[in-house]
């Protein structure tokens, strides 16, 4: 009962925190909220049995292309060697890579006592049998074209022009709900949520991407398959399958325990129009190109200090490095590890730490920016010497191909001038931060734009 109760507990998070940090591809604004389930040279690749021999993958009924993952050789795959501990230390300098910074103001149309654009709101959920709690709900904040679309499944999703001026309402969520503001809480009933997301038609499928106007893909791995043992699929906008992609990492043996971790998560973007996949506990980051080919372009070596699944699961993680945050602009890739599994105990106890580290593209050598601290992403002070530009907590930036994005809420300005780090910065930023910590309004948000 207690392991169907965490797995039940694991689906509802994904599913609550979906309106939090984003991993996903951003969609246009009409594919947002109305999304649809819905050549190369094929080289013939080998893979190793369960018996260690070698055999030649058949393509099954059904599924016109053999996979390929054949490397480009006029543009190997880049090894990042995180297994060399000797750190090349390298201050992560914004400057070097953003020279202008503007900013827009959005202002929620609900009052603040009523609802608002959360951040890492905590939450109450009863169901049939008990309830939970929790922490960590945010708000969305897409940036289209011609707009900003702002919101939540709890006070719906709005839509702003570049300039912050509100447009119309995109999608609101009619379920019962009361919000603690000055506690930042939501409570609800997990039958009334459900109820009005099956309503509202929003049963999208967040592992499902466009990857051309012919293609779609669909990531699909999971840890306890034992059957298929597939992780991708390509698929015609008609429907047909055109390519699996054989999941290669171990199969755990399952035990019977009361709750076990779930896996780290996968990077799933888009890169110049190009999809883009990491799978989870796997090491080399794919540019998808249809209909059936992974591209690596980027290898994770962790060398001894990879962990394998089994050991993940049921196993001791103290002295493994594990992928945290994998961002890829134009000109720098930020990349975060940690040294054993990110929990709350371990962030009490200081066993975690964290690893932050960008790899420079135009001189295509790997730096770090910290030598292993047990300071996290929600907590790192990220000091910015872009003209007129604000410090900001690590966490809070949406960073993409074409620049890097930060939203600040009254309440997380707050934590900045409270923030450990806040001491070291010049009287001058000091004095920014609080100024505009007091001019921005409870209903409002500052996005910060570093092009």
């Amino acid at each position: 009962m207690k392991k169907h109760l965490f797995l039940f507990i694991t689906v509802f998070l994904s599913i609550a925190l979906s309106c939090g940090k984003n991993r996903k591809p951003v969609l246009s604004d009409k594919e947002l909220f109305a999304q649809k389930e819905t050549t190369d040279t094929v080289r013939q690749m080998t893979s190793v049995s369960d018996t260690g021999t070698y055999v030649v993958p058949v393509v099954p009924p059904g599924i016109k292309y053999q996979e390929s993952r054949s490397i480009d050789p006029e543009f190997p795959p880049v090894n990042f060697d995180i297994s060399n501990r000797k750190l090349n230390i390298k201050k992560f300098n914004l400057a070097n890579y953003y020279t202008k910074v503007r900013f827009v103001k959005l202002k929620h149309p609900m009052l603040a006592s009523e609802g608002n654009f959360l951040f890492d709101a905590n939450y109450r959920v009863t169901y049939d049998g008990g309830s939970m709690s929790g922490s960590g709900l945010s708000s969305r904040f897409s940036f289209m074209k011609d707009s900003i679309i702002a919101g939540d499944v709890f006070f719906g999703y709005y839509s702003y022009d570049n300039e912050g001026n509100f447009l119309h309402t995109v999608k609101t969520y009619d379920f019962p709900k009361s919000y603690d503001a000055v506690k930042n809480t939501i409570s609800y009933d997990l039958n009334d949520y459900q109820s009005a997301m099956e309503k509202a038609g929003n049963r999208r499928n967040n592992n499902l991407f466009r990857v051309d106007d012919n293609t779609l893909a669909k990531y699909v791995y999971n840890t306890e398959d034992t059957l298929s043992r597939d992780f991708l699929f390509t698929f015609g906008t008609k429907g047909d399958t055109l390519c699996r992609f054989r999941n290669y990492n171990q199969i755990p043996v399952m035990k019977k325990l009361s709750a076990y971790p779930s896996p780290l998560p996968p990077d799933i973007y888009f890169y110049n129009k190009q999809l883009t996949v990491r799978q989870s506990m796997n090491d080399t980051v794919y540019r998808v190109i249809p209909p059936n080919r992974l591209l690596p372009v980027y290898v994770l070596n962790f060398g001894p200090y990879k962990i394998d699944i089994q050991t993940f699961i049921f196993g001791d993680h103290a002295k493994y490095l594990l992928p945290y945050t994998w961002k890829e602009t134009n000109r720098y890739i930020l990349f975060v590890y940690t040294q054993n599994r990110d929990t709350p105990n371990n962030r009490s106890n200081g066993s975690v730490k964290f690893f932050y580290s960008y790899y420079d593209k135009k001189n295509r050598q790997l730096y770090h920016f910290s030598e292993g601290t047990t300071i996290p992403e929600q907590e790192l002070l990220v000091d910015n010497q872009v003209p007129n530009a604000l410090p900001f907590i690590l966490s809070s930036a949406e960073i993409g191909e074409d620049g890097m994005k930060v939203v600040y809420s009254k309440r997380r300005l707050e934590d900045i001038i409270k923030n450990k780090g806040f001491a070291s910065l010049s009287p001058e930023q000091q004095k920014k931060l609080k100024t505009v910590q007091s001019e921005l309004g409870e209903s409002e948000v500052l996005i910060m734009i570093l092009e």
